[in-house]
């Protein structure tokens, strides 16, 4: 019996997370067999419909694939892909997310002040603009805030890092909608975030690489420190 406080979907995502964990260490070896379902639902406590989402999850990933009548079995060469948890909406797991962001925006805003062409510059610009232009509107401007820092990585020309961030893009959204929902709350705030973000567009567009790194970091810095200065707040009320 899965527990109520658990939905389907995370329990599936911890069930499938253990299996690959036995398939990368070797417990569960290329080309065996998968445990059957009944044992699998007594291993991790839950339901046989947990277990087969869990199992069409690996299958996507290609680390098992059924054989009609036989069973489910570990491919003969898995790869393990990256898998991330589902981030939370709680302070600590938010400042973890800004760890992240700090060791890849403050380079990728150092590379594109080094790198950023013209058109790179305008797209950073406008994207900001655009931020501007939903804050006004009344909205939480958390997609359009996603899309100003990934203009900047666009901007390093470096396919990878875009591609990385991509990745990231389900903590990245979780963690902005956070920060900028506190932030909503408390207009000063407001006022900073649009201040550091001007800072870090002008350093780029001057191509001063130290001056960009810089304004990025003060940026992330100031958004763990607004997090926490609002639950302090909050604590004290």
């Amino acid at each position: 019996m899965q527990p109520l406080s658990e939905s389907t979907p995370k329990l599936a995502e911890r069930v499938a997370r253990g299996l690959a964990q036995s398939i990368q260490n070797g417990s569960l070896a290329a080309g065996s067999r998968l445990p059957t379902e009944q044992s699998l639902c007594s291993q991790y406590g839950v339901s046989r419909t947990v277990v087969r989402e869990a199992i069409s999850m690996l299958k996507r990933e290609e680390l098992v694939a059924s054989r009609q009548g036989s069973g489910t079995y570990v491919t003969p060469n898995p790869t393990i892909a990256l898998r991330l948890n589902t981030p939370q909406a709680n302070t600590q797991s938010v400042s973890e997310i800004l760890e992240i962001r700090s060791a890849l925006e403050i380079k990728a805003a150092e590379l594109a002040a080094k790198r950023g062409d013209k058109a790179a510059i305008r797209a950073i610009r406008n994207a900001l603009e655009e931020l501007e232009d939903a804050v006004e509107r009344g909205e939480d401007g958390v997609r359009e805030d996603l899309a100003f820092h990934r203009t900047i990585v666009v901007a390093t020309g470096n396919e990878h890092f875009v591609a990385t961030v991509d990745f990231l893009h389900q903590l990245l959204y979780r963690a902005i909608s956070v920060t900028r929902r506190n932030e909503a709350k408390h207009p000063p705030y407001m006022r900073q975030v649009d201040a550091e973000h001007r800072a870090i567009l002008q350093a780029i567009s001057s191509g001063d690489p130290q001056a960009a790194g810089l304004a990025t970091s003060r940026h992330l810095i100031n958004a763990e420190q607004r997090l926490r200065g609002a639950k302090a707040l909050l604590d004290d009320s």
